[in-house]
């Protein structure tokens, strides 16, 4: 049953790129209709919120819209199943010997971070995930429309010629979005691919290392990891060719710079598609084959750009939040869910796709951290080294990891109240990460608990990473690349 399903998801996602704007319109409408309904049965939550509405005629902008302190503080009447509950969970969660398996042989649960308020909960099923994997198939960038006749030569090819080998660098070792999504990934997928999960914590040596003795012919990370690999390659350090017909760059999580694509450019001459996702609805929008601006999946989500008193933005502008409808988790529904990125809907034509495409995605950028190498020149360090980690910490309410100085970190935290002997856990889980890269001894970490992290003076907007000294002016000077 799950086979043929994601097959029957993958095909049906392949009709819809050939349909109209007005087409996919329909479809979204019939199935923000279909999750209505559904919440406002099976939602005490949602049921109480909608009380009053006619859920049949209502307008999607007449509904209120929720925010995540709001779902975390009605957890167990927010989801539609009463199995799940927020206290077992967050106890299961944080046992790490049920990583890869199923909450009560059935959910998918991982837990994600965000710059204020407690971390969140979000549980799909497997139905759920499978949307997002077969996005992942069905909006791949091709060359060739990817008709289903082009996807069964290429699946014809992986089942008698070759699996393609697919690396994928994330923040592993916990319940977090990325590592979850890899990990759980279809049975069906092992018959055509082969995934191999790499561990952004190694040290950028011992990740080369590994990527040479696998050859992937593609690879999915972080905009800053592609970065680092793309410098590792020209160096030649890196050595692989990503030269096959369905060979791919992709990126998430991150915003995605000019200087990072032109150095994936030069390095493997693959352009980068980017992905656009949150752990509440984990593919939103994509690149198309053009590679340049990223389509909304219309028939999964609904994106409502809008400012901070939830009125809508006009095209062409950016907005100030996201307010974002999942049509496919009725596990946990996220209906006029706020989201605190930055983007808007662009006014340029792009392709033949019927789905609108989104201005440059902002307000979630990460920068690199650049520290002494012992033998000469610098090393890249990813701030995720230190933030993954701080997920499984409850008692954090608020953090903000600053780059005080080349070789210096300093991690500002906010307890949530009543949090007891919290400086000594902060500096274990730290150092503990820290240890792992071999980082120990050459980070200088300060840790400073705070009653509130002020906000950037410049935009009044919260910065959770921050370089106060940048990237070093003697940096690869022989590939420096100007925006």
């Amino acid at each position: 049953m799950g086979v043929l399903r994601i097959i029957n998801i993958i095909h049906e996602m392949l009709e819809f790129n050939l349909y109209t704007p007005a087409q996919i319109a329909q479809v979204q409408e019939q199935r923000f209709r279909k999750l209505l309904r559904y919440a406002g049965e099976r939602s005490p939550f949602y049921r109480r919120l909608y009380k009053g509405f006619d859920l049949r005629n209502c307008k999607l902008t007449d509904l209120p819209a929720i925010s995540k302190p709001e779902m975390m503080a009605n957890y167990d009447s927010f989801v539609t199943d009463n199995r799940l509950r927020r206290n077992e969970l967050r106890e299961w969660l944080a046992d790490k010997s049920n990583l890869g398996k199923l909450y009560k042989g059935k959910f998918i649960p991982f837990q994600t971070s965000g710059t204020t308020g407690e971390n969140a909960l979000v549980v799909y099923n497997r139905k759920g995930l499978d949307y997002a994997h077969a996005a992942v198939v069905a909006r791949h960038a091709m060359e060739e429309e990817p008709d289903l006749r082009y996807q069964l030569r290429l699946l014809f090819k992986a089942l008698f010629h070759y699996r393609h080998r697919m690396a994928m660098i994330v923040m592993d070792g916990g319940p977090y979005p990325a590592y979850t999504v890899c990990l759980y990934a279809p049975p069906t997928h092992k018959l055509f691919t082969k995934n191999q999960i790499y561990s952004l914590m190694d040290p950028t040596e011992a990740l080369v290392e590994k990527l040479n003795q696998f050859q992937p012919h593609s690879m999915f990370s972080y905009p800053s990891i592609l970065n680092i690999l793309a410098r590792e390659q020209l160096e030649g350090r890196l050595n692989i060719a990503l030269d096959e017909e369905i060979s791919s760059l992709i990126s998430g999580s991150e915003p995605l710079s000019e200087t990072t694509k032109l150095l994936a450019k030069r390095a493997w001459n693959r352009d980068i598609q980017d992905t656009y996702g949150t752990s509440e609805c984990i593919v939103m929008a994509r690149a198309c084959k053009n590679f340049h601006r990223m389509h909304v999946m219309s028939d999964l989500c609904i994106l409502e750009i809008v400012d901070k008193s939830n009125r809508p933005v006009p095209d062409g502008q950016h907005g100030e939040k996201v307010l974002m409808t999942n049509l496919t988790n009725y596990l946990q529904p996220f209906i006029r869910y706020e989201i605190s990125d930055i983007t808007g809907y662009s006014t340029e034509p792009c392709c033949r796709l019927p789905f609108p495409t989104l201005l440059p995605v902002e307000g979630r950028t990460d920068d690199i951290f650049y520290i002494d190498r012992p033998s000469g020149g610098y090393q890249a360090v990813h701030p995720y080294l230190f933030l993954g980690p701080i997920v499984e910490l409850d008692e954090v309410k608020e953090y903000q990891l600053v780059q005080s100085g080349r070789n210096e970190v300093t991690f500002n935290y906010v307890p949530i109240t009543g949090a007891t002997g919290l400086d000594e856990k902060v500096r274990k889980v730290l150092e503990a990460g820290m240890g792992k890269s071999n980082l120990l001894d050459r980070i200088s970490l300060k840790t400073i608990r705070l009653d509130d992290i002020p906000r950037d003076k410049k935009s009044g907007k919260f910065r959770q990473i921050i370089s106060l000294v940048g990237a070093p002016q003697d940096l690869d000077e022989r590939e420096r690349l100007s925006h």
